[in-house]
């Protein structure tokens, strides 16, 4: 009996606290629910989750945040993950106060580590964990199926951009990609980074290269993207 009443007793002082104290402990506390979804959102979307690397999303060239292509409102058009070939501002960054966002002209390259990376996420999801992947039965079938999405650039009438894809890769062994050479007869590549969280628009070179500008109000565009990705040296799809 003892025990209770003492129970009952520290039980009336926690809730019988005098009003001042009790308002500044729920000032605390929701000072702590602000700071807390500032840190959750920090870096991620207007919602607040996490990455979402099963679906679409664009970083904004200002905050440097991801944004998940649910959560944008703009119209984007056909997107798959892991692009790099764009700029697009979120709302919060941008001077007009509405998302801007502009697809570029993509690279042979470039198409490809988006057909890679997808086919590596497709192979996780799967519970696999495939990290090479064959030239003419995954890679090639993969850009021909999704290229609206991929590029600007009008679908190619005949096949011969199927020798452009072989000799991108072979270009950019050992700086993008990786080449099983037990698979000569099948010739199966892999990202040299395989981690899929460094593909992204290289931002930075875009404002060296001019194409972006840093102003008072923001980063801005400047030109537009079809000629922004001639200069090769400004498609780095991989940044850490």
């Amino acid at each position: 009996m003892e025990e209770n009443t003492g129970n009952s007793g520290e039980n009336a002082e926690e809730t019988n606290l005098p009003p001042k104290q009790v308002e500044i402990e729920s000032e605390v506390k929701t000072e702590e629910k602000v700071e807390r979804k500032k840190n959750e959102s920090q870096g991620h979307c207007y919602c607040g989750k996490e990455r979402n690397l099963n679906i679409a999303e664009l970083l904004c060239a200002n905050c440097n945040r991801w944004y998940h292509e649910s959560c944008i409102g703009y119209q984007l058009g056909k997107l798959v993950p892991f692009l790099s070939n764009y700029i697009f501002l979120c709302k919060n960054c941008s001077p007009t106060g509405l998302e801007s966002f502009r697809k570029c002209q993509a690279q042979i390259s470039q198409m490809c580590v988006t057909a890679i990376a997808n086919l590596q996420q497709a192979s996780t999801k799967e519970g696999k964990n495939k990290l090479m992947f064959n030239k003419d039965k995954e890679i090639i079938p993969y850009i021909e199926h999704h290229w609206e999405a991929l590029t600007t650039t009008s679908r190619r009438v005949t096949q011969s951009w199927h020798l452009t894809v072989q000799k991108a890769l072979v270009k950019d062994l050992h700086i993008l990609f990786v080449f099983d050479e037990t698979s000569v007869e099948n010739p199966m590549y892999g990202l040299i980074d395989s981690d899929l969280t460094h593909i992204r628009p290289n931002y930075d070179a875009m404002i060296k290269g001019g194409m972006l500008k840093v102003t008072d109000m923001g980063i801005q565009h400047v030109v537009q993207c079809i000629s922004q990705l001639r200069n090769e040296k400004q498609c780095v799809t991989f940044k850490r």
